[in-house]
């Protein structure tokens, strides 16, 4: 099977990610539309999409599925880390309330304010990938976010998963493949 690993086109950087809701800007519109003409001159041969749930994920997939005539399934198990209380801050606002916490401070079974933790963010990462590798589809497409390409990276190449480092980077609207 091989899977091409998306992440999302840019969204607002002035803001806390994670599990917020905020739009693609224009750049990663764009950054989209590019990876769809990529994608097609490349004769990708994805038989489905699955995405997060996400907006920004949701409207990097929807573009793909336009440009590729691919059906796009949504998957809540491939959403970026549950941050809790900081999805969609300001980070003005987060730096202020929340000082010195980010994803690579927290402990293991530390959580976000009504979060989750690296743990349960990796459990429910490893569950969906998990199923998503006993489907039938040759070929696919997956729309997600950088945390969650970063721990199937790491399961891929059975190596150990820690918040404390990122190992994998995929920029917006871009992707990495996986033979699996």
């Amino acid at each position: 099977m091989k899977i091409y690993l998306v992440r999302h086109g840019a969204d607002d950087n002035t803001v806390r990610g994670g599990w917020s809701n905020h739009p693609l800007t224009n750049k990663g519109i764009k950054q989209s539309l590019g990876l769809a003409e990529k994608l097609k001159a490349s004769k990708c041969n994805a038989e489905i999409i699955y995405s997060s749930d996400l907006l920004r994920a949701k409207q990097t997939a929807e573009i793909l599925a336009n440009h590729l005539n691919l059906e796009i399934a949504y998957n809540q198990g491939f959403r970026e880390v549950n941050n809790g209380d900081l999805a969609g801050m300001d980070n003005n606002l987060a730096n202020k309330l929340y000082p010195d916490l980010f994803w690579k401070n927290l402990k293991w079974e530390q959580q976000y304010p009504n979060g989750e933790s690296p743990k349960e963010f990796y459990e429910r990462v490893k569950t969906a990938w998990d199923n998503l590798i006993k489907t039938d589809n040759e070929s696919i497409i997956l729309v997600t976010h950088g945390g969650v390409i970063n721990v199937i990276m790491h399961i891929v190449n059975r190596e150990e998963y820690s918040n404390k480092k990122h190992s994998y980077k995929v920029g917006n609207a871009d992707y990495i493949e996986v033979n699996n």
